[in-house]
């Protein structure tokens, strides 16, 4: 079986489907007169807020630090050459040594 990476459009798309079915089943349900029904559908309703902004936050954070390597590759090549370079060594020669 395959898995396919998701992104981060796809998880809020499936978060506000899954928050746009429980909404559902709630009106068919009559959450105003259950309590119990209605205060899981605020819990659902706020987690996905959180859930919702947190990502974001991640996504923005993840851009800048790309953009910000990137932006370094670009202004000093042989430093990154380098670096790389030593970190691929470093590994081999501990990987080398078990």
């Amino acid at each position: 079986m395959r898995f396919r990476k998701a992104n981060a459009a796809d998880l809020s798309k499936d978060l506000s489907q899954l928050l746009n079915d429980l909404r559902d089943v709630l009106a068919t349900k009559g959450h105003d007169a259950d309590p119990a029904a209605s205060m899981l559908f605020n819990k659902a309703a706020s987690t996905l807020e959180k859930v919702r902004s947190s990502s974001a936050a991640a996504i923005n954070e993840s851009r800048a630090a790309a953009q910000s390597a990137d932006a370094y590759v670009h202004d000093s090549p042989w430093r990154a050459v380098g670096g790389a370079l030593a970190v691929g060594a470093l590994l081999g020669f501990a990987l080398s040594r078990r």
